[in-house]
């Protein structure tokens, strides 16, 4: 689904689909059009072939007398295509001169209609509708319509015998009935040949919009892209890196500018909240050390009373967390500001661990917590030893403090590949789903961290120990099931 969310995707389909609009409306518009400009042509060849065969036919029709016997002769004559009429010396109501301008008359007809490169059928009759004349594309077809009108030309579309459909014009005048015809099977066929190309080129001409709708969104939006890559590399840490300047002063160019002086905002505001945090948690360690010092005084003095002394305890151990907190923002202060320092050694991390087990074992006796190491693979690396004492013994320390009584936390180390694996497995109350993606965020509290019972924290520890697990190329996951327990990973390079 995300394929269908990309703006380059939505581009090239809007593009396409307008596109594919667009040609089925030329294409659907051309296929009308070809067939309406056909149609009026072939009727106006039509009517034509109509006035030219009674504008030839009325004056010499008048010439002559068209007895019904030299009708039938005149019938037979034109049903054998013969130019001939040699029979007609023997009707005596036809003389010789009258025979003469009834054959130039037929015989121009004639050939007129071989001369045509059209495929007209051609047709006359008497006004008692024996067949004066034929064309031979007509000879195998009888061609008649009821309804013809007197001295205009009417077209409509009919049906010959053998079901093929014809266009045909018509007319009658005073001495004959005239019928041409075309028949449309050769109009289908090229209307045939127009859907069938316009099938053809719409699909082929959506590939190539297609492919050339991608490459253009996929051109025109590279910028974005990169400006993407250069944003997403943009952190609290660097803060001084700027987008790259687009070369062209056009929207992406104006956003570029807009987008680099939002982060030299940024970069302002976090240098101040920076700078705040660290002097407020610099002095603040100094009275918080000497009160805790005079605290530690009055304890061992042994003058105070039970009630006061219980008071003192309480204050003092307020004052370890409150100095916990003061030096966790210390590190992550220096530590956004680049000033934190490492101090690289050879670490034996299966002998590190072992120490801390031990350690968080004896804090989690009075809870009735076991603490365990189960697999321990002899592994070294390098890195700073008191930071990482510092991730595991808080990954320990949430274990034992979210663990309930008689529960258990498993300790492993495993090589895989180039990695160290390291394991911290408890059978506690588990976090939240909702809550997971978050844990890692600074002073982010899980919403079961508001209940009364369980230990509260200030929401640090787990920061730290994502910082100290990144700064040493690493990377930390948890994996939890509310009421099951949590499994938190921790996966550093050996090299």
């Amino acid at each position: 689904m995300t394929f269908f969310h990309s703006i380059r995707t939505r581009l090239t389909l809007w593009y396409v689909g307008i596109l594919a609009f667009i040609l089925l409306g030329v294409g659907i518009t051309s296929y009308f059009v070809t067939r309406a400009t056909m149609m009026n042509n072939l009727d106006l060849s039509l009517r034509n072939e109509v006035k030219w065969v009674n504008e030839f036919i009325e004056p010499k029709a008048k010439r002559v007398r068209l007895k019904r016997a030299a009708q039938r002769e005149l019938q037979e004559l034109r049903r054998i295509a013969t130019a001939q009429t040699d029979s007609l010396e023997d009707a005596g109501d036809v003389s010789p001169r009258e025979r003469a301008v009834i054959d130039e008359m037929w015989n121009q007809i004639y050939q007129h209609t071989l001369l045509s490169p059209r495929r007209h059928l051609i047709q006359i009759l008497d006004r008692n509708n024996d067949i004066l004349y034929k064309s031979q594309s007509a000879a195998s077809h009888d061609i008649r319509h009821d309804d013809i009108p007197y001295q205009w030309i009417n077209v409509v579309t009919t049906y010959m015998a053998d079901g093929s459909e014809i266009r045909l014009a018509m007319m009658q005048t005073d001495y004959v009935k005239i019928y041409v015809g075309y028949p449309l099977d050769p109009v289908f066929e090229v209307l045939d040949g127009v859907f069938t190309n316009i099938a053809i080129i719409i699909p082929i001409a959506l590939l190539i919009s297609i492919i050339g709708g991608w490459f253009l969104a996929h051109k025109s939006l590279k910028p974005v892209d990169e400006l993407t890559r250069a944003a997403r590399d943009i952190t609290a840490q660097n803060l001084n890196r700027r987008l790259p300047p687009h070369q062209v002063d056009d929207e992406l160019g104006r956003l570029t500018a807009q987008f680099n002086h939002m982060i030299e905002r940024l970069e302002a505001s976090f240098a101040q909240i920076q700078q705040f945090s660290a002097d407020a948690s610099h002095e603040l360690r100094t009275p918080l050390t000497i009160m805790r010092g005079e605290i530690e005084v009055a304890l061992r003095s042994g003058r105070h009373s039970r009630a006061t002394r219980e008071l003192l305890f309480s204050l003092h151990h307020e004052l370890i967390r409150l100095s916990s907190i003061v030096e966790s923002l210390m590190i992550l202060i220096r530590s956004d500001a680049g000033r934190q320092v490492f101090r690289l050694d050879r670490v034996a991390l299966d002998a590190l661990l072992r120490q801390l087990v031990d350690d968080a074992a004896m804090l989690a006796k009075p809870k009735n917590v076991r603490v365990r190491a189960e697999q321990m693979d002899e592994i070294g690396l390098n890195g700073d030893e008191s930071r990482l004492r510092q991730l595991f013994l808080n990954l320990l320390d949430n274990a034992v403090k979210y663990t309930p009584a008689r529960g258990t936390v498993t300790v492993s180390l495993k090589r895989e590949g180039s990695f160290a694996v390291i394991s911290v497995r408890d059978t506690g109350i588990g976090i939240p789903r909702k809550d997971q993606p978050h844990i890692f965020d600074r002073f982010y509290r899980a919403s079961h961290s508001e209940r009364s019972e369980l230990p509260s924290g200030s929401g640090l520890g787990l920061a730290i120990s994502k910082w100290i697990a990144e700064a040493h190329d690493g990377s930390i996951e948890v994996r939890s099931k509310e009421g099951k327990g949590s499994v938190f990973t921790v996966r550093l390079p050996i090299s």
